[in-house]
């Protein structure tokens, strides 16, 4: 029968340095377990935490500004349709403003012109009457001069009485 110790020990092993360093591994596998691997644990853990708490971070940083710019749009279109909104109010009000000054300039020419016409009519008339008066005053002195002898002060005053009253027709 072949015997393992004899084998293990043409290569070199010993079993009391082997049981040795097996003790010794155990005590620095216990110490590094006590001291380094716990706390070595609990720094991975919290890394491990921190990385986490990163990655949701960033996703809600990611969904926040997914959301400023979804809010910035509509607050971009809203301000664009109320800038067309204020454009086209101000350009019904300026056409207001420029149908009203017409409407205003027209009413004005209107009343100017009449004004005017009504002047030039009295001023018609007053020549008319003035005219009139004038050719009257005339035809009297004419009248009287030619008939001054034939006629006498009845028929004069008749006469003037009759020219007066076509002149009033």
């Amino acid at each position: 029968m072949i015997d393992i110790g004899q084998i293990l020990g043409n290569f070199g092993f010993d079993w009391r340095i082997a049981l040795a360093n097996l003790v010794n591994f155990l005590i620095i596998v216990w110490i590094l377990n006590r001291f380094a691997f716990k706390s070595l644990a609990q720094k991975i853990s919290e890394r491990e935490e921190k990385i986490k708490k990163g990655i949701e971070d960033a996703k809600k940083a990611a969904s926040e500004l997914q959301m400023a710019e979804q809010t910035s749009e509509q607050i971009i279109l809203n301000a664009r349709n109320e800038a067309n909104k204020i454009i086209a109010l101000a350009q019904k009000e300026s056409e207001k403003i420029i149908s009203d000054a017409k409407l205003f300039q027209e009413e004005q020419s209107k009343q100017i012109l009449a004004k005017t016409q009504k002047t030039l009519e009295q001023e018609k008339q007053k020549m008319i009457q003035d005219a009139k008066k004038e050719i009257i005053d005339m035809v009297l002195i004419v009248a009287q001069k030619f008939i001054k002898d034939n006629i006498t002060k009845e028929n004069q005053e008749e006469l003037v009485k009759k020219i007066i009253k076509k002149d009033e027709l």
